[in-house]
């Protein structure tokens, strides 16, 4: 699905909008309820109705409406996601 990031994406229930490279972006529920999965996450976030989460991790992200019907708003943004320290050896 390709999709414009500045205008509301409406999904069907169960479709999912795949997000490349969005470290930084924040996803915004408008109406439903949306299921957020993350590469490399072992922790999924549900989100509803005026919620919104910023995508913390590189690679792909995955957006689902869950249960119902739903709109998003996706947005590129200034939040830069932080990323753990590392230590010298």
């Amino acid at each position: 699905m390709a999709a414009s990031f500045d205008a509301p994406i409406y999904l069907k229930t169960g479709e999912t909008l795949p997000i490349t490279e969005g470290t930084g972006f924040q996803v915004r529920c408008i109406r439903g309820h949306l299921w957020i999965t993350q590469h490399g996450d072992l922790e999924d976030r549900v989100i509803g109705n005026g919620q919104s989460f910023v995508l913390n991790r590189p690679g792909l992200s995955l957006v689902t409406a869950l249960g119902e019907p739903a709109v998003v708003f996706v947005k590129p943004g200034s939040v830069i996601a932080r990323r753990p320290l590392q230590h010298a050896a």
